[in-house]
């Protein structure tokens, strides 16, 4: 799916965003954390219509910029030394790294513990890191995903195909039209409520594609403080 850049006036300020083509009925505006504007059209949408579109959402979509806008310049690059802070299922934990002959990683006592053999190479201790916490995304996003997919009347009809997990850039999960439940491997810097939060969202999308006044309907007898939960997942990931 291929994007143009676009740009509407508002006010005094310009609103740039990128529109997007896809297989769709209706038109969908997001605006990511890093305050990149989307609009998501059908393949036929006429372009004045987009405009209009953006400029009826204009109030809206500067609304949220500026919430994301608080949360920037982001957390600069870790450097993967002892004493650093890593964000592990909402708790800071320090990174204590010490010289072992067996290479490995585990939360101990307010730490992120790392064993290695050269504890003084930052690129090793990146990859036992990242390993680390690919591998427990995996287990703990399948553990919070049958513990959620309960909470649904009829949870056999909120079941995905699939659950795939994977590092995504602009989004914290997504419901394919082939009904796969693909979920950001960064999730696991989040607390479990707002992991929940993600995965009923998109759980819901299994009835439900598109944000309609249903869908939010349906998230809100889910999940009544997912406002909430949304909120404090912005803060995490930025």
């Amino acid at each position: 799916m291929t994007f143009d850049l676009h740009s509407v006036p508002y006010g005094s300020q310009t609103i740039n965003f990128e529109l997007r083509r896809a297989p769709r009925k209706t038109m969908a505006i997001h605006v990511h954390p890093d305050m990149r504007v989307e609009v998501v059209a059908p393949q036929k949408a006429d372009l004045n219509k987009v405009y209009q579109k953006v400029r009826k959402r204009a109030k809206w979509v500067r609304t949220q910029q500026i919430f994301f806008e608080q949360f920037h310049p982001k957390t600069p690059p870790r450097q993967y030394i002892s004493g650093e802070n890593h964000r592990y299922l909402g708790r800071q934990l320090r990174l204590k790294i010490k010289r072992d002959v067996i290479c490995g990683v585990k939360v101990s006592a307010g730490h992120i513990l790392v064993s290695s053999h050269y504890p003084n190479n930052t690129k090793l201790t990146r990859e036992l890191v990242t390993d680390w916490l690919k591998a427990r995304a995996h287990q703990k996003f399948k553990e919070r995903f049958a513990i959620c997919v309960q909470k649904f009347p009829k949870p056999e009809k909120f079941t995905p195909h699939s659950i795939i997990i994977r590092q995504l850039n602009n989004r914290w999960g997504s419901m394919t039209g082939a009904k796969r439940l693909v979920l950001n491997t960064r999730l696991i810097h989040a607390s479990v409520a707002c992991i929940d939060y993600v995965i009923i969202h998109e759980l819901c999308h299994m009835q439900y594609p598109n944000h309609s006044p249903k869908f939010w309907k349906l998230l809100t007898a889910m999940l009544p403080d997912w406002h909430k939960r949304k909120n404090q997942l912005e803060k995490y990931l930025l």
